[in-house]
């Protein structure tokens, strides 16, 4: 059961106290969200690794941001939330010493390459009434919203189709990065469409994947894959690519009913900025204690 306290800097005067831990994920930057936003205080950064703490004090949105270890951070009076930014094979480790603090988090995507390690996590995090929130920013795009709420109401009529498309260019760096994980560009971007069919859909009775590396590129990195989500009465696939020019304008999602149809196109519309104003809204919906 959830706590009845209203928690500080959500309809209070009050700013929520957050910090971050790691600048080494691609969305380290929505940091300015949180800067601009009276709802909260950023309290301070924590980055261990030399280089790109010297690289970040030179960008936006870090120049001048209060720079301290770990232990300043996670000892810090009043400290509410923490983001995890870090690279991606550091989060769920960061992020379990987050929780062992008594700290809500914000854990960007992808959790990690472990399952178990990440359902430990939300037992520990449950088990302390402490929010984990993924860096899913589809879930709340109105447009999403919106479809969902007519799926429930009946409004689609049965559901029997549904495509959903993530791809960009991916430069021969971050390649390079995201060939250390087997699942390739479906777990590095398709996890967004994965997740947003689950989350429409529920969870399928079978999938089917494909997978290329179709690039002439120097790595192992699988880079073309589609994936087929086999449900009793509805076929729903997820593509994912590294290669595709002005990838950004074609992310889409279409599910088709037999009552109608429904395409948003770009699915990109909304930003950190409408992400930060969900995750205060939910903060305050859930009354969830921060201290």
């Amino acid at each position: 059961s959830l706590n009845a306290q209203q928690p500080a800097g959500v309809g209070n005067s009050a700013p929520i106290r957050v910090g971050q831990i790691g600048v080494g994920h691609a969305h380290a930057n929505k940091l300015s969200a949180y800067m601009a936003s009276p709802d909260y205080e950023v309290v301070g950064i924590v980055e261990a690794d030399d280089d790109l703490r010297a690289l970040a004090k030179t960008v936006e949105p870090f120049r001048g941001c209060k720079w301290m270890s770990e232990d300043q951070l996670l000892s810090t009076s009043d400290l509410q939330v923490v983001l995890v930014e870090t690279h991606v094979r550091d989060l769920l480790a960061t992020a379990a010493r987050c929780i062992a603090a008594g700290k809500h988090i914000h854990l960007d995507k992808p959790a990690g390459a472990s399952l178990p390690a990440f359902a430990n996590l939300l037992q520990q995090a449950e088990s302390q009434q402490l929010m984990v929130q993924l860096g899913y920013m589809y879930r709340f795009n109105p447009a999403i919203v919106l479809l969902r709420q007519l799926i429930e109401a009946g409004a689609m009529g049965d559901v029997f189709e549904a495509h959903a498309v993530m791809s960009k260019v991916v430069t021969a760096e971050a390649r390079a990065e995201h060939a250390e994980f087997s699942g390739g560009m479906m777990f590095e971007l398709g996890c967004h469409l994965i997740d947003l069919m689950v989350g429409l859909l529920g969870a399928p009775q079978k999938i089917t994947p494909f997978a290329q590396h179709a690039a002439g590129a120097d790595d192992p990195l699988i880079d073309n894959m589609l994936a087929v989500f086999e449900y009793p009465r509805t076929l729903a696939t997820v593509k994912t690519s590294a290669m595709e020019v002005d990838g950004f304008s074609r992310r889409h999602l279409v599910v088709c009913g037999t009552k109608g149809t429904m395409h948003i196109q770009p699915a990109d519309s909304f930003g950190y900025a409408h992400e930060l104003s969900v995750q205060t809204a939910v903060l305050q919906a859930s009354r969830m204690p921060l201290d």
